[in-house]
């Protein structure tokens, strides 16, 4: 059990009223489907069009590349500082991640770098550019979008990092990507439960995602499927990523509360960056002009693996994002990459951590936070 003394990287937000919602689960005593309530307020809410829930972020990045119909030999662009779920999914179709440095700014892939990529691989079966916003800030989707027209790819936005987010004032999963996935546990965070959602605006993707989501069956129709409800047939192979009615219920009641979690997230970020931003070794790197803060990212002149050993003596458990994928023994293998061919991921790698932030925290586990930092900062060498 952990100790009451050390403040965890992350907790889950949990909402007072929600054993209501669950008990109704439970007993079998709710009117509707929790998933069908949860994907109607979610497409709603955030303009996405079609919404799917599964059972996990990166189920709706598995999901994604089945509706794309990924196959053998294709080829996505992606983010070399990234989750492990994203060329994971690229690879489970034998399809090849292609990966693209970093930016030093915003730790999200280089949109440079990434017009280069597409260049260089425009005739090479080229199907997808799948970009990860990180920490709730985003890239310059006009300029991903216009690429994606030039050089006639599909764009997947994953948005596990960004929820909420607001792009030109308009939520992400509205603003032009061919599919946008979310989580309700985002990468790297211990949670009590794991949900997703596959959003899309293109009919012919949503139909095919929504068939697959279920093993690719369909339900008979006709003359004597009328009087039962048991007849099926399946169409095509798929696989079962819908989410429960256990997890809908409490995913519910986290959608439903984004805006009150925004705003303490904001809060705490604040003071992080009012107490930190004049403490020795220390450059903040989370935008703090961006309205939804998911990730407060600290950059440390030296040593960071030092301080971060420190700052776990002192109770205080901190994040990395990412692990850069090259560094990684299956990436590094199976592409033959070195250490130094993405050297702004690696630089990132060797400086950052993420501090702890989210919405439960207290302002004294704040302060406790605060105060560790400027004692490590104080006595370095």
């Amino acid at each position: 059990m952990e100790s009451a003394d050390i403040i965890s990287f992350y907790k889950p937000f949990i909402k007072a009223n929600n054993d209501s919602k669950i008990q109704e689960v439970l007993t079998f005593s709710q009117t509707s489907s929790k998933v069908e309530e949860l994907e109607s307020i979610f497409a709603e809410t955030f303009g996405t069009g079609y919404a799917l829930a599964t059972m996990s972020g990166t189920a709706a990045l598995h999901l994604a590349m089945c509706a794309l119909d990924l196959k053998r030999g294709d080829k996505v662009l992606c983010s070399i500082n990234a989750f492990v779920d994203i060329p994971e999914v690229i690879r489970h179709f034998d399809a090849e991640p292609i990966f693209v440095d970093c930016n030093s700014d915003n730790y999200m892939i280089d949109l440079d770098k990434l017009e280069s990529a597409l260049v260089k691989h425009e005739n090479k079966k080229l199907r997808a550019v799948l970009v990860n916003h990180m920490g709730g800030a985003m890239l310059d989707l006009d300029r991903l979008y216009e690429m994606a027209k030039k050089y006639d790819v599909k764009v997947i936005e994953d948005a596990t990092d960004a929820m909420g987010s607001k792009y030109n004032g308009k939520y992400l999963g509205s603003c032009g990507a061919d599919i946008t996935v979310f989580s309700f546990a985002p990468h790297m965070y211990k949670d009590i439960i794991s949900g997703g959602m596959f959003t899309t605006k293109d009919d012919e993707l949503f139909q095919r995602a929504k068939l697959l989501r279920t093993h690719g069956m369909i339900h008979q129709t006709g003359e004597n499927a009328s009087e039962v409800n048991y007849l099926y047939d399946v169409i095509d192979i798929g696989w079962r990523y819908a989410m429960n009615e256990v997890v809908s219920a409490i995913c519910l009641d986290r959608f439903t509360s984004l805006p009150e979690q925004t705003e303490r997230r904001r809060k705490i970020a604040d003071i992080y960056a009012s107490r930190l931003s004049n403490t020795k070794h220390i450059t903040i790197k989370t935008d703090m002009s961006q309205e939804n803060i998911i990730h407060f990212y600290i950059e440390i002149d030296k040593n960071r693996d030092h301080f971060a050993r420190e700052l776990k003596l002192e109770g205080i458990e901190i994040g990395l994002h990412y692990m850069p994928l090259h560094l990684t023994e299956y990436y590094r293998k199976k592409y033959s990459l070195r250490v130094f061919d993405f050297p702004v991921a690696l630089g990132i790698y060797q400086r950052t951590l993420s501090l702890p932030l989210y919405s439960s925290m207290s302002d004294a586990q704040v302060q406790k936070v605060i105060s560790a930092v400027e004692k490590i900062a104080n006595s370095y060498m």
